[in-house]
């Protein structure tokens, strides 16, 4: 509850004391095609987009993005991993 009895705000506590989730890039198979998978983003949606966008320019291939992660078509995660490196985002 964030307000006592006499009114008073009291901050909430921390939902969990483990950090963020680190960034992962995973190679899925989908039938007979290959997806590279970009997990665990914390972006906003038109961020989301933007680098999205940006990766597909680069690598020259399709992709979407799906909730909170990004995939991309083919077998490309050493390729996404030198470009994420280049917008700062450590990747495993």
């Amino acid at each position: 509850m964030p307000f006592t009895i006499e009114g008073q705000w009291v901050p909430s506590k921390p939902t969990s004391s483990k950090p963020p989730k680190g960034v992962k890039i995973r190679l899925v198979k989908r039938g007979k095609n290959i997806i590279t998978t970009i997990l665990n983003l914390n972006m906003l949606s038109n961020e989301l987009v933007h680098l999205a966008s940006h990766l597909k320019k680069k690598l020259g291939c399709g992709g979407a993005v799906k909730d909170t992660d990004i995939e991309i078509q083919g077998d490309n995660v050493s390729k996404v991993r030198k470009i994420l490196e280049e917008y700062g985002i450590k990747s495993s």
